[in-house]
């Protein structure tokens, strides 16, 4: 049974799918850090934590902060049949050690970074390819012709996934994402019409069979490819790490994280550079601030406003008594924001000492996998478009739109001009 919430601590006008936070969450996150840093959000009867020593904290303990907080909105009955039961238990955001450790351990290897500098050459080659497409214009929209096409391509290759699927894969990643909600005993979903959910539901049935159907290929002819590898991974007792159905799961959460989170890293790099000239014009001539760059976009603005979990027991956090079963919503993009830990922290500073430290990536057990990979893209990215659109901006004051869902940051779109180069 839930406890009274009068007592619980709020942050009043707090909105987590509205507009205005979902363009920049700094100007809230900063009201919350200095009203109440751990707040009751009743409309998801959820805790937010925002401060980077609690995020962490939580992040850690896994015993007390369980990662089997994640659910879905309800597929329509005519279409359950089309989703497992271990549609989310199978992803990597839901488990908790040992079977986290488990399959984590099992794929590790393969986003090392030395492995993935691999796959620079790659990179580069589907970066000139995209630009290719687009350069005489003297404009496009970065999102869909360049960020979006260049973080799928570059994932799926890894994969091993046809290409001529990739209009589906981002669709499914889209539908993913918007059908996560909160999951607790007494949680609500987040608001969706009866149209969307089952147009979102209908594809990822269908893609649910598409990626089946893939692994069981690739398990009857496994080749160099990640999915192989995942498919005959073994565990310390020598047993197959994962299943297919599990393996299936992973490679669409895969897909999905692989692609969209380093997509809206460009962007908002982009975007940084535009409001900060001084150091734009820095960066422009010395190429070797990117990787800085990158980091610093990363702790402004991150890629995941943030996870759930959920507590196994009462316990205090930021000074706050949480009951257990309570949902939480550890807010990464709260620890970036940290005066504690980064002053002035609303400024892009691309010479700020430590903003590697950020938590875009998450904390602990359930740090992404492919952070090596989303800045090795970034930075590759960059560097050809720079090289190639020496001017290339944002175009100023435009509209970002965002998808309204709690886990990742995701825009619509980005209009970007540029000179076109002169006709020979």
């Amino acid at each position: 049974m839930m406890k009274d919430t009068a007592s619980f601590p709020v942050l009043d006008g707090f909105d987590p799918f509205g507009q205005e936070f979902l363009s920049d969450p700094a100007p809230t996150i900063k009201r919350a850090h200095e009203i109440a840093p751990v707040f009751y959000y009743a409309p998801l009867r959820m805790w937010v934590v925002t401060k980077y020593d609690d995020i962490c904290r939580a992040a850690r303990d896994a015993e007390t902060f369980s990662s089997d907080a994640t659910g879905f909105v309800p597929p329509p009955e005519d279409i359950k049949p089309k989703i497992p039961d271990t549609f989310l238990s199978d992803h990597f955001i839901s488990q908790d050690p040992p079977e986290h450790t488990r399959n984590r351990v099992a794929i590790a290897r393969q986003f090392l970074p030395r492995e993935l500098q691999k796959q620079e050459e790659n990179i580069r080659r589907i970066a000139n390819t995209l630009i290719d497409a687009f350069i005489d214009k003297g404009k496009c929209d970065l999102m869909q012709e360049f960020c979006y096409p260049l973080s799928l391509n570059v994932i799926i290759g890894l994969i091993g996934m046809p290409p001529e699927r990739a209009d589906d894969y981002r669709l499914w990643t889209e539908d993913l994402f918007s059908v996560l909600t909160p999951k607790t005993k007494d949680a609500v979903s987040k608001p969706m019409s009866e149209e969307e959910r089952r147009e979102r539901w209908s594809r990822l049935g269908e893609g649910q069979e598409f990626f089946e159907n893939f692994v069981t290929e690739r398990a009857r002819c496994p080749v160099g490819d990640l999915t192989s590898i995942m498919l005959q991974a073994k565990d310390q007792a020598g047993d197959l790490a994962m299943t297919q159905h599990g393996v299936a799961r992973k490679l669409h959460e895969l897909v999905a994280a692989g692609n969209d989170t380093t997509a809206n890293l460009m962007a908002h790099m982009l975007v940084y550079m535009g409001e900060n000239p001084d150091q734009d014009a820095q960066i422009r001539a010395d190429q070797s601030l990117l990787p800085r760059a990158i980091e610093e976009t990363l702790r402004r603005r991150g890629t995941s406003p943030g996870l759930f979990r959920v507590t196994t027991k009462d316990v205090e956090l930021g000074g706050v008594m949480i009951p257990q079963g309570s949902l939480i919503w550890l807010l990464f993009i709260g620890g970036g924001l940290d005066e504690s830990h980064f002053p002035d922290a609303q400024k892009w500073d691309v010479h700020r000492a430590n903003s590697d430290k950020h938590l875009a990536f998450g904390h602990g057990r359930h740090s992404c996998l492919g952070n090596p990979l989303a800045r090795l893209e970034a930075k590759v990215a960059f560097e050809e478009l720079l090289r190639r659109m020496p001017d290339i901006h944002a175009v100023p004051n435009q509209k970002l739109d965002y998808l309204p869902t709690l886990t990742v940051t995701t825009i619509n779109n980005l209009q970007a001009e540029w000179t076109p180069p002169a006709k020979a």
